[in-house]
């Protein structure tokens, strides 16, 4: 008596497979071009994760075969796709959200708040504090006769 775990319906041909590999190709390009386009840079940030969902379920549903799954495989692929939406935007609120300077300075969002120039000038790498090393005769108990 053998159990058979999934459809046996007719899989994918090799051709199906050269096509979403060429999809995901042009894709990535599309990401490239995105990224060097003259948006701002949370559109870009948008952008691109639009983009590497519609990677990540083009993976999913062609090479790990949940094209032809019933069910609860795709009710699994739903739920963890919805969580995984729901932390990257509580991330992205959290950050949007907070003081402006817990975020780096001179980041992106550094640059494009209004309250900027009313902000006291920060540097962005301090210099170096220098120290000159103390000679014998500053120090008598170090001095030797």
């Amino acid at each position: 008596m053998t159990a058979t775990t999934h459809s046996e319906g007719k899989h994918l041909g090799p051709v199906h497979y050269v096509l979403v590999w060429a999809a995901l190709m042009v894709l990535t390009g599309v990401t490239l071009a995105v990224w060097k386009t003259d948006l701002s840079h949370s559109g870009r940030v948008v952008a691109a994760l639009a983009i590497a969902t519609v990677k990540a379920a083009l993976v999913a549903v062609v090479f790990m075969h949940l094209w032809e799954e019933q069910g609860i495989a795709r009710l699994v692929l739903l739920v963890s796709a919805l969580f995984v939406a729901l932390l990257i935007g509580l991330v992205m609120a959290d950050n949007a959200t907070r003081f402006p300077y817990a975020n780096p300075p001179y980041s992106e969002s550094w640059k494009d708040d209004p309250w900027r120039n009313e902000a006291p000038p920060m540097q962005a790498d301090p210099g170096p504090v220098r120290v000159s090393p103390k000679t014998a005769t500053e120090h008598p108990a170090s001095h030797k006769p």
